[in-house]
């Protein structure tokens, strides 16, 4: 009777099994880091809906590429005709494919950063805080900011929003709000520490009880692109200033 190491020599495909197995398993985490990765770039293309075609595209770009190489990781995995050697080059590539987008990411990101502009948009009427952020959208597209955007229906929405944690570079604050106002939402999120822009949005003719609670500028309705540009100026010299004292 032939002992099991005499086996084993009569039937290779054994060995080759468990190397198919293994590199099918190298190939599904190189899948699933794909999606991520594509996952990651919808999410960036949600964010850059306001900026310039160029930004779109090249994200369209990087995610034709990793579909495609997705695809040809199942394909190749699936076709019984395809060799070990063919299958680790594809491999191969991915991994690098992979490491030189990451690389880059990690120098574009900083920029994509730099280049974030975050407002929070308070007020009690949704057609007016549709009207605030399409104005405020325009303005920061201008300015080459990527603007990003939370809305609240009055001012004790927005104080729960800064104690859960969100924080933002310029707050539009309506001034009458039913449940909590303007100026009282203003002095809790200074009390709080808050130190964002605050900018209250007003056709009020007095604005002093505001600017007491601890606003920083007021506008008078009806808000334009224009007016809101000049807060997104300030905001952001006084964001890269900030920065630039952390290093």
């Amino acid at each position: 009777m032939a002992d099991e190491s005499d086996q084993e020599m009569q039937n290779p495909s054994s060995i080759d099994g468990e190397d198919n197995t293994q590199m099918d398993q190298e190939i599904q985490n190189l899948v699933t880091r794909l999606d991520e990765h594509d996952a990651q770039l919808e999410k960036k293309k949600e964010v850059l809906e306001n900026a310039m075609w160029s930004d779109i595209e090249a994200l369209n770009k990087d995610q034709n590429e990793a579909r495609k190489l997705r695809q040809g990781l199942l394909h190749g995995s699936g076709d019984i005709t395809s060799s070990l050697e063919s299958a680790s080059q594809n491999i191969a590539n991915v991994k690098r494919w992979l490491m030189d987008r990451n690389a880059l990411e990690s120098d574009d990101d900083d920029q994509y950063q730099s280049n974030n502009f975050s407002v929070l948009i308070v007020d009690d009427d949704r057609i007016v805080r549709e009207t605030n952020r399409r104005f405020t959208g325009l303005a920061g597209t201008q300015k080459q900011l990527r603007m990003e955007f939370q809305e609240a229906k009055n001012g004790k929405e927005a104080v729960y929003l800064h104690l859960a944690g969100a924080s933002f570079d310029l707050i539009l604050m309506d001034f009458q709000m039913p449940i909590m106002n303007g100026i009282q939402a203003t002095q809790l999120l200074r009390q709080m520490g808050v130190k964002s822009r605050i900018v209250g949005v007003t056709s009020e003719s007095d604005h002093q009880a505001f600017f007491d609670a601890g606003l920083n500028n007021c506008i008078q309705k009806p808000l334009n692109p224009a007016k809101i540009a000049e807060f997104l100026t300030v905001s952001k010299k006084r964001k890269r200033i900030g920065t630039a004292s952390q290093a």
